[in-house]
């Protein structure tokens, strides 16, 4: 597998992985899970990303033939698929939270907030809490900050994946099809 198979295949497969999470993300609006049944909306996202990694990966261990697919190879693709994944939900999760479904998120937001902001009422902090809600609430409306988390979000529980993963995904190389074998009849460089 080339340089450019590698990423081509990372950000192609990154990009349905991305839009499929994205969709999960609409229902779970849809549906309200993010408020109601975190659990659900996790094990939705886990049901997406695992298979992903385990179809690209064997299809890569495939491609890579009799010359092997290591585990870093795999770890490493399994990053950069997550990465390109992220991109694409990131963008998705702003156009949800400033857009599609902007008074769900500010709701969700407020009731965070006011959590928070129970914990420091009468206190010194109360004050800097405050200070910090408005500082949040312009983070949140920010595209740079959504898709950077949601990159970081999917490298980092893809990532645990990928470890767990790779070590069935990787293919040893396959040393006696290469057809390379000395005069003497042993093994060999020619």
């Amino acid at each position: 597998m080339t340089k450019k198979q590698f990423w081509q295949g990372a950000s192609n497969w990154g990009f349905l992985g991305g839009a499929a999470l994205f969709a999960v993300n609409i229902v779970g609006w849809a549906l309200r899970l993010e408020t109601s049944a975190t659990w659900l909306y996790e094990l939705l996202v886990f049901v997406i990303v695992c298979p992903l990694i385990i179809y690209t990966g064997r299809r890569n261990a495939a491609a890579a033939g009799s010359e092997g697919y290591s585990y870093s190879r795999a770890v490493g693709y399994v990053f950069a698929l997550m990465m390109f994944a992220g991109i694409v939900y990131g963008v998705g999760r702003f156009l949800m939270v400033n857009f599609i479904a902007r008074e769900y998120y500010d709701a969700i937001n407020a009731s965070a907030m006011e959590s928070a902001m129970t914990v420091y009422r009468g206190t010194a902090m109360e004050a800097q809490m405050a200070e910090m809600r408005g500082t949040l609430v312009r983070m949140l409306a920010n595209p740079f900050v959504l898709i950077v988390s949601a990159i970081l979000n999917l490298v980092i529980k893809g990532g645990f994946l990928g470890l767990l993963l790779g070590s069935f995904l990787k293919k040893n190389p396959d040393f006696f099809a290469s057809g390379r074998v000395d005069e003497g009849g042993g093994e060999g460089a020619v």
